[in-house]
């Protein structure tokens, strides 16, 4: 019995580590203790890209004119999705996006209802 007890406890214990830390390996540069970032789109209808990596999204909030799309792509190993206001995604895994085209002017707060604590804001502008 004991030989099965300590591989199980590992396994439990990786399982808890990559669902709640945000010290999760990563090959950018920047620190996960950094200040959450705030992008602001300049018009011109390109496309605004949202990371997801270290348990964040980044930038943290994101400004947008209506019908600007906006991409959110998973850099975690971890899954991930997005879901607040009118965004709902389905759970997409490590390379995996979501794409959402607003159609009015708004303030969405959203999650990623996996990892509760991931939380950003998108403001949408006429």
């Amino acid at each position: 019995m004991k030989r099965f007890a300590l591989p199980l406890l590992a396994a439990v214990a990786l399982a808890a580590a990559g669902c709640g830390s945000s010290n999760s390996s990563s090959s950018s540069s920047s620190s996960s203790q950094a200040a959450p970032a705030t992008s602001t789109a300049s018009g011109g209808g390109k496309t605004v890209t949202i990371d997801m990596k270290n348990i964040q999204f980044s930038p943290s909030s994101a400004t947008v004119k209506v019908g600007q799309t906006v991409k959110w792509v998973n850099q975690d190993s971890a899954p991930h999705n997005v879901t607040g206001g009118p965004l709902h995604s389905k759970t997409f895994g490590q390379g995996g996006s979501f794409t959402f085209t607003p159609k009015k002017a708004e303030t969405i707060s959203y999650v990623c209802t996996i990892h509760p604590n991931m939380t950003a804001k998108l403001t949408v502008t006429s």
